[in-house]
C-alpha cells in the first residue's frame, strides 16, 4: 500500500502500524486503503490533540471567561471517526466476537467424544 504523500511523520507511523497489524490478521485488503488512510490520519490527530491538551490544559481563558480547549472537540470527533472505521474493517469488539463464535470448536480433546469413538 502506498502512503499518501501529504502525510506527516506521525501519520506515516500510524499508517505503517495499521497495515502491519492488518497483515498479521489477514485482513489487509487493497480496497480498504481509503479507510486505513483515515484511521492513520485520525490517530495522528488524536495524538497531536493530546499533546496540545497536556501542554495547555483542558480549559482556556477567553474573552468571556473560561471555555473548553478546541483540541478537545477535535480529538473527540477524530476518536468517533476511528471507531467508525474500525467497524467498517471488522476490527471492533462486536465483529471480533461474531468472528470468534463462528469458528468451529475443536472437539478432538473432548473426553466424551473420545469415549463414544467419534473423534
Amino acid at each position: 500500500m502506498q502512503i499518501p504523500v501529504h502525510f506527516n511523520h506521525k501519520s506515516i507511523q500510524q499508517f505503517n502500524f495499521i497495515v502491519e497489524e492488518l497483515s498479521k490478521l489477514n485482513k489487509l485488503n487493497p480496497t480498504d486503503q481509503p479507510i486505513i488512510e483515515r484511521i492513520a490520519f485520525n490517530l495522528a490527530t488524536i495524538e497531536e490533540c493530546e499533546i496540545q491538551l497536556l501542554k495547555d490544559g483542558f480549559v482556556l481563558e477567553g474573552l468571556h471567561g473560561k471555555k473548553e480547549h478546541p483540541a478537545l472537540g477535535i480529538s473527540m470527533k477524530a476518536q468517533a471517526k476511528v471507531l467508525e472505521a474500525f467497524k467498517l474493517l471488522g476490527l471492533d469488539a462486536s465483529s471480533r466476537l461474531k468472528e470468534e463464535q463462528s469458528k468451529p470448536e475443536d472437539c478432538s480433546n473432548d473426553p466424551l467424544l473420545k469415549l463414544l469413538g467419534r473423534v
